[in-house]
C-alpha cells in the first residue's frame, strides 16, 4: 500500500463500517444474554461477555472506547437494578464488573492510540524515505509491499513491483545467491553492491541492505548508486592514466606540499617509492630558488605557469625540466589543489649546447676565412709590385701566378659567403645561438667585412 496514512491505519479504514456493525451487534447480544442470565440467576458468567464489544470498540475506536465502555456499563447496571429489583449485592457486583470493564477499555484504548501513532510514524518513514523500501515474503520471495521510491528507482509502478518476485529484479545470479545465503545464515545483509534490472531492461547499481522480520518476511532497502559507480570507474581510469603516464605528474595541496606523484616522476627523480615525496614541498626539489616567487605570482594571477626550471634529483644531481603547473578548481571555481607536469629536457638542452658550440666554431671559421684572405692578398700585392722590376718574361710569369693565387683566394671568399648562409640557416631553422651568438656575431661580421 502506498497511500497516505491515517490515525486508524490504511487497511483498517476499509473495515470501519463492518467493525461498527460487529461492535453494536456483539453489544446487543451480550446485553440480551446478561438479561437472560440475570433472569435465571447465572449473571456472574454472562457479565464477562461485555468484554468482547468493549475491547473491540476500544481497539477500533480508541478515542471513543472509554466513553463507549462507560455508556455500556451504565446500561448494564441499570438492567441489573431493574431485573433484580435493586438488590444491593447484585448492583454492587455489577458496578465492580463495570469498573473492570472501563479499566480494560482505558488500557486497550491507550495501547491502540499508541499503536496507531507508531503505525503512522513508521508508515511515514516507509512512504517518504529517500531509500527504496520493500517487504518480501521469504518462502516464495513474493514482493508484498514497496514504497514509491523503490518502484521509481526501477521504473515500475508499485502495483507492478508487487506482482513480481524479488528474484526477478536481480541482474547477477551469483550476487542473488550470495545475498540469500547470507540472509539465511546471518539474518541480515548490509551494504551489498549489486545490479538490478529496471522495467526497461537496463541495469542499475544498487546498495542493498536487508533484515529478517518475525513473520517470515524480510525488509530490504535499495539506494541507486549508479552515478557513484560511474564516477568511481571514471576516477579509476583517470588514476590509471595519470599513474601510467609517460609524463611525470605531481599533485599538491595549495601550500605546494606534494600529496601524489606518479611512477614517471619517481623514476625521473631517482627515487624508489612515493613515500619519499609525501609531505615534501615542491620548492625543495628546485635548484633555482629565484624562480619560486615568479611561479607563485603567475599561478595566483593566471592560474598556470609554463617554463623551464632546474630540478635536483634525490642524489642532488641537477637536470632541466619543462614544468607546466596549474590550479585545479572545483565546480564553483574555487581552487582545491595544484597539478604539475614535468618533462625532462636535459638531453635537449645538451643537444642545444652542442649545436651552439658547432655554430660558434662556424663563426670562428668564417673569421679565419676572412683573415686568411686578407693575409694572402697583402703579400701577393707586394709580390706583384716587385715583379715589375724583373725582366719582361719573368714579370709576366710572376703576375700570371699571382692572378691564379687571387682566383683561389676568391674561391675561398665564395666559401666564406656560403658559410654565412649555412650559419643563418642554422640560426633560423634550428633556433640555436639566436640570442647569445647573434650579438657577438654582429661584431664579428663587421670585422670580417
Amino acid at each position: 500500500m502506498t497511500g497516505q496514512p491515517s490515525l486508524m491505519g490504511e487497511r483498517e479504514e476499509s473495515f470501519v463500517d463492518l467493525w461498527l456493525f460487529i461492535i453494536v451487534a456483539t453489544t446487543i447480544i451480550a446485553i440480551l444474554i446478561n438479561i437472560l442470565a440475570l433472569h435465571y440467576g447465572t449473571a456472574a458468567v454472562a457479565a464477562n461477555l461485555l468484554y468482547i464489544p468493549i475491547v473491540l470498540a476500544a481497539y477500533w475506536y480508541p478515542r471513543w472506547g472509554i466513553s463507549y465502555a462507560i455508556g455500556v456499563s451504565a446500561l448494564f447496571i441499570a438492567i441489573v437494578a431493574f431485573v433484580t429489583g435493586g438488590t444491593v449485592a447484585q448492583v454492587a457486583a455489577s458496578f465492580v464488573t463495570c469498573l473492570v470493564v472501563i479499566g480494560v477499555a482505558a488500557v486497550v484504548s491507550s495501547l491502540a492510540i499508541h499503536m496507531r501513532k507508531n503505525e503512522v510514524k513508521y508508515r511515514g518513514i516507509f512512504n517518504h524515505s529517500e531509500a527504496g523500501i520493500g517487504l518480501v515474503n521469504n518462502p516464495d520471495h513474493k514482493v508484498n509491499e514497496v514504497n514509491r521510491r523503490f518502484a521509481d528507482t526501477l521504473g515500475y509502478e508499485p502495483a507492478e513491483i508487487e506482482a513480481r518476485t524479488f528474484v526477478d529484479l536481480w541482474a547477477d545470479a551469483a550476487d542473488r545467491d550470495r545475498f540469500f545465503q547470507r540472509l539465511a545464515s546471518q539474518g541480515n545483509v548490509e551494504n551489498l553492491e549489486t545490479r538490478f534490472v529496471t522495467k526497461g531492461g537496463a541495469t542499475r547499481w544498487m546498495l542493498l541492505s536487508a533484515g529478517m522480520l518475525p513473520d517470515d518476511q524480510f525488509v530490504c532497502t535499495i539506494v541507486d548508486i549508479t552515478a557513484r559507480k560511474q564516477a568511481e570507474e571514471s576516477l579509476i581510469i583517470k588514476d590509471h592514466a595519470i599513474s601510467s603516464s609517460l609524463n611525470a605528474i605531481a599533485i599538491m595541496d595549495l601550500d605546494f606540499s606534494i600529496t601524489y606523484v606518479n611512477h614517471s616522476l619517481i623514476s625521473m627523480m631517482g627515487s624508489r617509492s612515493e613515500r619519499e615525496f609525501a609531505g615534501t614541498n615542491l620548492w625543495k626539489c628546485m635548484a633555482s630558488p629565484q624562480e619560486i616567487e615568479k611561479i607563485r605570482d603567475t599561478l595566483s594571477h593566471k592560474g598556470s605557469w609554463l617554463g623551464e626550471i632546474l630540478l635536483k634529483k634525490t642524489d642532488q644531481t641537477q637536470f632541466y625540466v619543462m614544468l607546466w603547473i596549474n590550479l585545479v578548481r572545483n565546480e564553483t571555481g574555487n581552487p582545491v589543489c595544484i597539478m604539475a607536469s614535468f618533462i625532462d629536457i636535459t638531453d635537449r638542452k645538451q643537444m642545444e649546447s652542442v649545436k651552439r658550440q658547432a655554430l660558434e666554431q662556424i663563426e670562428k671559421n668564417i673569421e679565419q676565412f676572412a683573415i686568411l684572405g686578407d693575409h694572402i692578398r697583402n703579400p701577393l700585392a707586394v709580390i706583384v709590385g716587385l715583379s715589375s722590376l724583373a725582366p719582361g718574361d719573368v714579370s709576366d710569369k710572376i703576375i700570371l701566378q699571382a692572378r691564379e693565387i687571387d682566383r683561389i683566394v676568391t674561391q675561398l671568399d665564395m666559401g666564406w659567403i656560403e658559410s654565412e648562409k649555412v650559419r643563418e640557416f642554422i640560426k633560423r631553422y634550428y633556433m640555436v645561438g639566436i640570442q647569445d651568438i647573434s650579438d657577438t656575431g654582429g661584431a664579428r661580421e663587421g670585422l670580417v667585412r
